[in-house]
């Protein structure tokens, strides 16, 4: 039986199988944005894999993503207490460029005149103040009834005030909703965010709402597709925090699912770097179309709730620490009315592509510029089955060149160049903005194009060890195929650490862990589930938290020494003496890891290269002429070692190996490229 993840991705769509035996299946399918539900039908078919062999399907798809960035999602009706209409709308006081009096503030998911008002009020302390009752909420009925025909909500989205407190309004809203539009997907804030902060509550309830149409139709016409396959496949859905839901959840709760085409690399990257005995790794998944930075340290992921859908507009549910810029291959090398040349974060796409693709693309990407470079073999693009066609990438990055008055070959490495430094800034942020040194990490690169650009990525910010897994281009399938069930949980406190007692802290943990383990059971657990409880501390008065990790034996004192010990490493100083303010219980239950206590251990497809070694004419990284030695990935054992200037092919990928850097292979499979002595 077969274990299944796929990642629907820009560009394509990947599949994994893994056996019993840990035996890999893979296969490849040209994403379909318009209709992913073919590519994802279609991979599996490509795959081989009988519908009857398949135990399980962990699927990473950008459906909700997607359709956020582009604003294609439903008309949403936002019902809020009487008085904080406007909250989406105002937003934060601060601004995205300091000093550009043209700079508007983003767009929220729903329309000012789609915003409703209702008659309660639940205080600070979760106390009614003003009931919510039936005149109320007849008028709330009326008022999204007299909503312009032409514009009719295709969701609701219910915020009140304090209802994270106290949900008595909230629900009483929700259910007499349900009975006036029983058409209409119905949010509400204390399901989707139970937190303070009024507009990142409202923010994330708006998202929830906005893609729960499509989600919905999207996860039903799966499982149509599945049972008419008659297929009796457990099917899930990736979340955002790199766990897993039901088909069925993940359309009653879209907004945990909004980066599940993101959270399958950072898994898949962890587990190769453990594998390689790596506990503190940077991972870089360039695809076709965006580069995602993601942070293992200690071999733990990082989660974090301040994710924004765009600068300004957050969405407060846990998910994997992620990265995203727009430099993947399919990104689009222009000239700006400065004359200056820029990459992305404009992509070409799936349809139509890099220029090379021969499909009506014109434009130049970092894809042409590395065929221009001599770094990808136009014959052996997948494996030989999608040829390349060369000449109009030169043709593509030639009009480039004629702008800037370069050479063909000089502006095809200074377009690779520019997605490095993109790249290498993202990791900047991630990293030494926030007091970690990426020196002591190494880089863990992957996606179709990600092992092209890492060592001169690795380079620019001294790490000294860049690892590429087998099968590059497939670790966000892997990562969905060996994704564990998990469950998150986040609840305000808001409360001075000197009123705060360890026993009432261990009661509402122990409250939301039987919530979550109740939730994972419900899910499938086939195991154990292990379970992790943090506080977000903060000195009184400061506006962002840290988290800590709780635990029985230590309580609050040993989590009050954490803080002061983490605030000092990020900021330089801490106040021992000072009140600290807990502001939120947060809480994971994950399935504990299959097989050893490393993951699964994966063996491998059969060598499918022919002997010896090739050469090839191409461009260093300063674009000279040089000889790349080129080598074919299944032909290289464990143990063995060279030299650059080389090329290591494989069927999903190309790593490059320049001058002065040296590969040696891994017994995990793992490519080890450090500097040469």
């Amino acid at each position: 039986m077969y274990r299944v993840g796929i990642d629907s991705g820009g560009t394509f769509t990947d599949l994994v199988g893994i056996d019993a035996d840990g035996a890999l299946v893979v296969a490849k399918h040209a994403s379909t944005p318009q209709a992913p539900k073919d590519a994802f039908l279609g991979v599996i078919d490509k795959s081989r894999i009988a519908d009857e062999a398949i135990e399980r399907i962990a699927h990473g798809t950008t459906v909700a993503t997607n359709a956020i960035i582009q604003r294609q999602g439903a008309r949403v009706a936002f019902v809020t207490t009487s008085g904080f209409e406007d909250v989406p709308f105002i937003q934060r006081i601060n601004r995205r460029r300091e000093y550009d009096l043209h700079w508007r503030k983003p767009q929220p998911l729903t329309r000012r005149r789609w915003s409703v008002g209702a008659r309660e009020r639940v205080n600070a302390n979760g106390e009614i103040t003003v009931p919510l009752d039936a005149e109320a909420i007849a008028d709330v009925v009326a008022a999204l009834r007299a909503l312009p025909a032409d514009e009719p909500p295709e969701a609701i989205a219910v915020c009140l005030l304090f209802a994270f407190l106290n949900p008595r309004h909230e629900l009483m809203l929700g259910e007499q909703l349900a009975q006036a539009f029983p058409d209409l997907p119905i949010s509400l804030s204390h399901q989707v965010a139970p937190i303070w902060r009024e507009y990142e509550r409202s923010s994330t309830v708006l998202a929830d709402a906005f893609v729960k149409p499509l989600v919905a139709g999207y996860c039903e016409s799966l499982s149509r597709a599945l049972a008419a396959r008659s297929a009796q496949v457990h099917c899930s859905i990736l979340k955002s925090d790199g766990g897993t839901t039901l088909l069925a959840n993940a359309a009653r709760r879209p907004v945990d699912i909004l980066l599940s085409g993101l959270a399958g690399g950072l898994v898949g990257g962890r587990y190769w770097a453990r594998r390689a005995g790596i506990a503190d790794g940077i991972t870089l998944d360039m695809g076709g179309t965006s580069a995602d930075v993601g942070l293992v340290i200690g071999g733990q992921q990082r989660f974090t709730t301040e994710f924004e859908i765009e600068w300004g507009l957050p969405v407060a549910v846990p998910i994997v620490e992620v990265r995203t810029l727009g430099a993947g291959g399919g990104s689009i090398a222009w000239v700006d009315k400065g004359g200056m040349l820029n990459v992305g974060p404009q992509s070409a796409g799936a349809s139509p592509g890099p220029a090379a693709y021969a499909a009506g693309g014109t434009d130049a990407t970092v894809t042409d510029a590395n065929l221009v470079l001599g770094r990808l073999d136009p014959d052996y693009f997948l494996g030989g089955e999608m040829a390349l066609d060369a000449a109009l990438a030169w043709q593509a990055v030639a009009r480039v060149a004629q702008r800037v008055g370069q050479t063909p070959e000089q502006t095809a490495a200074a377009i690779v160049d520019i997605a490095d430094e993109n790249m290498t800034n993202a990791i900047r942020l991630a990293t030494i903005e926030r007091g970690i040194d990426p020196r002591g990490f190494a880089l863990v690169a992957f996606g179709g194009a990600g092992p092209l650009h890492a060592v001169a990525i690795a380079r620019k910010l001294g790490i000294e060890r860049v690892v590429v897994p087998p099968h590059p281009g497939l670790v966000s399938a892997l990562g969905a195929a060996i994704s564990e069930l998990r469950v998150e949980k986040v609840r305000t406190v808001a409360m001075l650490s000197d009123l705060a007692s360890d026993a009432a802290l261990i009661a509402q943990f122990a409250e939301m862990e039987a919530d979550a383990r109740g939730e994972l059971a419900a899910e499938g657990l086939r195991g154990h589930a292990f379970a992790t409880w943090k506080l977000s501390l903060r000195y009184f008065q400061q506006n962002y938290e840290q988290d800590v990790t709780f635990t029985r034996a230590g309580g609050l004192a040993e989590c009050l020494a954490q803080f002061h010990r983490r605030h000092a490493e990020f900021y330089g100083y801490s106040f021992p003496d000072q009140p600290v303010e807990l502001v939120h219980l947060r809480l994971s239950v994950y399935e504990a890891d299959r097989g050893d206590a490393e993951g699964p251990r994966l063996r491998a497809l059969p060598a499918d290269a022919p002997a010896g070694v090739r050469e090839r004419a191409g461009r260093d990284m300063g674009g000279r002429a040089v000889t790349f030695a080129v080598h074919r990935r299944a032909a290289l054992p464990p143990g063995h070692t060279l030299a650059g200037p080389a090329i290591i092919e494989e069927v999903d990928s190309t790593t490059f190996i320049p001058a002065g850097a040296r590969l040696q292979v891994h017994e995990s499979g793992n490519l080890i490229i450090t500097e040469a002595a």
